[in-house]
This record gives C-alpha cells, structure tokens and sequence, in this order.
C-alpha cells in the first residue's frame, strides 16, 4: 500500500500511476482510471494533489477482507473492465485481472521471507496469475523463472521495464548535501559507500559487512564509513550484530528509511553505490544511483546484469573477497570512478517510465478484448 515504505513495490505503483496519468488524450484513447486505496489522502500526497484520475476509498485495510470482499465490489460499482494489482488479487470478481509479479522470491529463497508472507505468497500469487488475463513483469530473468516455476505461456507474460524517476539527477549543491549528512546523523566529512533497501536477508548485507571490514585495512579505506539506509523489515538483529562483532560500530550507519525526496542528495554524496543482493527480480537502485552520477557496484545475480550492462563493477554476491576488492578498486580510482559515471547515466537513460506507461496500456487493452 502506498506510504507503508515498501520501497520497490511503492515506486512502482507511484511511477506507473503518473506515467499514465502523463500520457496524452491520444495515447491514453478508451481508458479511464480509477485508483484504489486504503488512504486516499496518502496517495494524494505522494501525487499531484488533483491527479487526473478518481481516488476511491477501499475498506477495511486488513488484506484478508479487503481483496477477496472491498475489491470486488467496487469494480462492480464502477463497472471497471480491467484491474490492475500487485501479486495478488480477488478470487472472484466482476472483471478480468492484470497482475504484476515482480519476481517470486517468495519460493525460490523462502528463508528470505517471514512464515506469514511466506504461506500468503506461496498459497496465492501462483492462482492469481494463473486467472490473470495478462501477467506483467520487470525482467526477462523474472519472465523465465515464472514461467519455469509455474509453467505459464511465454506470450501470458509480458516484461516492462522499470526507470529511475525524473528526480534522479546529480546534486551538486554541497551545501545541500551537507544539511543531509546532518540531519541523518552522518559524518560531515568522511566519504562513505551507500547501501540501500529493507535490512533482511536477501539484500546481503552480512556479506557486505564482512567486505567493508576487509577492505577498510587498507590505508585508503580507512577513514571511510558505510552508509546503509532502509527500514528494519526481517532477522535485522543478525547485521547489528555483525557489526559489533566486526568492530564496525563508528564507521557503519543506519539512517532508516531515506524519503525518495532526500535519495538524490543520498546517492550523489557517495563515493559509490553498493548492490550485494542475492535476487532482484529488477533492482531499480543501481538505476537511480546511476543517473545520479554515482559510481555502482553490483552483484552480477539474477536480473541485476540484465539491468546495469556494462555500466557497473559486478562480482559474486557471496564472493567476500571480489567485493573487498572491488570497494578498494573504486576507492582508489578516480579514472574508474569517472568510467563509470559516464557509463551509468548512459545506462539509467535507456529506461524511462513513459515507455514502461505505454507498454502497460497495450497490455490493458488485450487483456480487456480477451
């Protein structure tokens, strides 16, 4: 749900609402949009305060009632002909469906999860898309593994690319960048590698520890810190204690959740971006940090290839070592660091959320005509 902080699902629902809203009377010929929520006025704030669409109000916020009783009947009470969720949707309802499923991490890596969203995913993602009239997802490695998992038709599932928002851009203001240092309690001057999303296990960040303290023996690492913002969500007492054991209290921070209004400044003071993750079924940070002039570091699992190209120093997610070495090759280059600046923006270029809005509405309109 939007401003529940859920990061990647989040931006995405946020993202394609405004791309679509964005796109012309032409191009949007036939379609009208209702949007959904437990708290209209949170989705309000987080779009233009008119958007050019209805917010309807759906009661009560508890999933279990919400989805299978509130869903359905207001797409009957708005005659909807189409609707479009994240994961799961209604069992029955009173018009066909378009799931995204962003990848199913939930039964490849079920240790990733908690047993509620463990048992809820499993049990009822897989008879959402099997009922789906369309399934969307983010990568082509996503597409095979779902088709792999469940064994749906290519031509069920359609892949659309996520982007880095507009907002993404270098902050060259150092003033501004200085008043954020402060008011996320980090240090005014030491440089630090940035690591960003929800502490559980999935996103590596034990390994990514282990490295840092590895690679900060050596005299050019010395002074730096590490950076890791993002809610506490699963088994986050595990990288607390990591740090205390590596000794890393003073050099490793956590400032929480970063609002998307203070990511820009985030991504643009680092000395570089870090994506240990196991799985992604996109990975839209190395995006984001990339079209803010921020060289990145990459795991080279999963989709994460498929999205960063060339434009990234990629190494095994569990390779301590390969990642020690890559955060001192980065430290100490400052002719690597320009490369892959100059790569990255290139990179983020590449995806835009106009293209991903134009993409999802021709998926809407098969879906609607069968």
């Amino acid at each position: 749900m939007v401003g529940e902080r859920e990061t990647g699902n989040e931006t995405y629902t946020l993202s394609l609402i405004r791309a679509l809203l964005a796109l012309p009377p032409e191009e949007r010929r036939g379609m009208d949009f209702v949007l959904y929520a437990t708290q209209p006025e949170r989705l309000r704030l987080r779009l233009d305060p008119n958007p050019a669409a209805p917010i309807r109000r759906i009661w009560p916020a508890s999933s279990l009632l919400r989805i299978p009783f509130a869903m359905p009947a207001a797409t009957l009470a708005d005659r909807a002909s189409l609707l479009h969720v994240n994961y799961v949707a209604p069992p029955v309802g009173s018009c066909p469906h378009v799931v995204t499923v962003h990848d199913i991490s939930y039964d490849l890596y079920p240790a990733f999860f908690s047993p509620r969203d463990r048992w809820m995913l499993k049990t009822l993602v897989p008879l959402t898309m099997r009922r789906a009239a369309a399934i969307i997802t983010v990568s082509q490695h996503a597409k095979q593994e779902i088709m792999a998992r469940y064994g749906l038709p290519a031509d069920k599932i359609a892949v659309t690319y996520e982007a880095a928002g507009e907002q993404f851009r270098p902050v060259t203001d150092a003033a501004a960048r200085l008043a954020l240092r402060q008011r996320l309690g980090l240090p005014a001057q030491a440089p630090y590698f940035l690591a960003l999303g929800n502490l559980q296990p999935r996103k590596n960040i034990g390994r990514l520890l282990e490295a840092f303290a590895l690679a900060r023996q050596s005299a050019e690492l010395a002074a730096t810190c590490l950076v890791i913002a993002g809610k506490a969500l699963w088994r986050e007492s595990e990288i607390y204690a990591t740090v205390q054991q590596a000794g890393l209290t003073d050099a490793v921070h956590f400032p929480g959740y970063v609002d998307d209004a203070d990511l820009p400044a985030l991504y643009s003071d680092a000395l570089a971006f870090v994506y240990p993750s196991l799985y992604e079924g996109f990975g839209l940070p190395p995006l984001e940090a990339m079209a803010c002039g921020t060289p990145v570091i990459c795991a080279n699992a999963a989709s994460l290839p498929e999205v960063v190209g060339d434009a990234a120093l990629t190494v095994p997610p569990t390779d301590v070592g390969a990642l020690a070495h890559a955060l001192r090759q980065v430290a100490g280059a400052p002719e690597l660091r320009q490369q892959l600046r100059q790569r990255g923006h290139a990179r983020a270029a590449q995806f835009t959320w106009r293209r991903c809005a134009q993409e999802t509405l021709e998926i809407y309109r098969r879906a609607r005509t069968g």
